[in-house]
């Protein structure tokens, strides 16, 4: 899937592959991304972590956000490209999103099943860690295509829980 971002006035070409590969601008990058909740997700670039919030700016037409990457702010404009064609490699096509552990910890309940039809934003998870009780959501709607872990086992941060595809 080809992505143009326009990030505080600059152009950028955002190629993410069938396989999770991600180039910007030609250029191949080491990224995961595993999402929080509905807007917050957890940025690993090169080995380095990063939080991002993605708010959708009220009233504009076109796709216009303001994306916070460790706090700051920028003004971004997203369109897509064409869709990748292959599958990716998990069974559940390119349009697919994985949601991740964002810290190591104990999986205490998938609140999904495989084939289930969730709504952006609704709990497929919930993780202990540090003693708190994290809620997982659902970064986009869609239908659960895989679960990789079960609960009550020790999971990893940036390990991948469940799948939702289109």
């Amino acid at each position: 899937m080809k992505y143009y971002v326009t990030v505080e006035g600059e152009d950028f070409e955002i190629e993410v592959g069938c396989r999770g590969q991600v180039w910007v601008n030609r250029r191949p990058l080491n990224v995961e991304f595993c999402g929080l909740d509905a807007s917050r997700f957890l940025l690993l670039l090169e080995n380095r972590s990063y939080e991002t919030c993605v708010e959708r700016v009220e009233g504009e037409r076109r796709r216009e956000y303001v994306t916070r990457v460790s706090g700051r702010p920028y003004r971004t404009i997203l369109q897509r490209g064409r869709k990748c064609s292959g599958n990716g490699g998990n069974g559940s096509g390119g349009s697919s999103v994985k949601v991740c552990a964002p810290l190591p910890g104990l999986l205490l309940a998938l609140t999904v099943k495989p084939g289930q039809y969730v709504r952006e934003g609704e709990v497929v998870a919930v993780l202990e860690s540090m003693k708190m009780n994290l809620e997982l959501r659902a970064p986009k709607e869609g239908v659960v295509k895989c679960l990789y872990r079960s609960p009550g086992t020790e999971v990893s941060a940036g390990e991948a829980l469940v799948v939702i595809g289109t």
